[in-house]
């Protein structure tokens, strides 16, 4: 009950504040802006390209809206000193962290939906039919990959103590996604293997399951997998390409760019479960420094 007085008291925060309703203005905005290029510039786009177009702006803005959101959560309540009357009152530390993360969630859940029930009416205006089953598939996967990134942020919240150090947390895990993660993934691959993957990888130039595994790893390429997979389009992660990475285009087979069989976690739904998985280790590890740590 406490984690739910937590998350309620979050949430009104968070419209009082007008953080929910500056999310949602910025989502509906750039969907607007989106639509309106779209309807000008192509005029007769059939209304199923819609949801792959979309998902390309909304695969960068969301991830760094939801750490925006977050990553003030706990750290915020212990700069003002607001933790310690919240946690004279029934509320343990357990309860605030998990509360805020159902909080925080709240917050960006609303304005996705929100931006999508815009979406969906714009699409039926300009364009005519409305791809409901691919924008609600889209919906879907952007809920999961804004859940994932507020769950980062609420992690790094829980775990340090100053907003200089979250900021620093979140801002360096979005570069990592967005731009060094295939140079790691490729770096692995040279120590494990002895040479870098092909660049791009090919049905002739295969790679190794665990590498694509790891790739997928990543947040915003896991919400690829699963968005592509939920409106049956290929939906391209938007981040940057390097000639070390594991980079792999074209939608042939995934049976033709691996070695041998296709393992079950480069499944569509192991990917969700990596989204998952983004939502709950990140609190449950910032949960462990803020549980011992002094708030004096």
């Amino acid at each position: 009950m406490s984690i739910a007085t937590v998350a309620r008291k979050d949430f009104e925060d968070a419209v009082r504040s007008k953080m929910l309703w500056s999310l949602a203005g910025l989502l509906v905005g750039l969907i607007v802006l989106v639509y309106g290029a779209i309807w000008y510039f192509e005029g007769d786009l059939p209304s199923g390209d819609l949801a792959a177009i979309l998902a390309l702006p909304l695969q960068i803005i969301i991830p760094l809206a939801a750490l925006i959101v977050g990553y003030m959560s706990i750290v915020g309540e212990r700069r003002s000193g607001s933790i310690k009357i919240l946690l004279s009152l029934p509320p343990t530390r357990e309860d605030v962290v998990a509360g805020k993360l159902l909080g925080r969630s709240g917050v960006v859940g609303v304005a996705i939906l929100a931006a999508f029930v815009v979406a969906i009416l714009l699409t039926g205006l300009l364009f005519g039919e409305v791809p409901v089953g691919g924008l609600a598939g889209l919906a879907a996967a952007h809920l999961l990959l804004g859940f994932a990134f507020v769950g980062i942020a609420v992690g790094f919240s829980a775990a340090v103590a100053s907003r200089g150090r979250a900021m620093a947390g979140v801002v360096s895990t979005y570069l990592v996604f967005l731009g060094f993660w295939d140079v790691l993934v490729g770096g692995i691959y040279r120590i494990v293997t002895g040479s870098f993957p092909a660049s791009p990888i090919s049905p002739e130039s295969p790679i190794e399951p665990w590498a694509l595994a790891l790739k997928r790893l990543n947040p915003m390429e896991a919400y690829s997998v699963v968005a592509s997979g939920l409106i049956d389009q290929q939906v391209p992660t938007l981040t940057l390409q390097f000639p070390i990475g594991v980079n792999v285009f074209g939608d042939a087979p995934l049976e033709d760019f691996v070695v041998g069989e296709v393992p079950f976690y480069l499944s569509e739904w192991f990917s969700a479960v990596v989204l998952l998985a983004w939502i709950i280790v990140p609190v449950f590890l910032g949960y462990l420094r803020f549980r011992t740590a002094d708030l004096g």
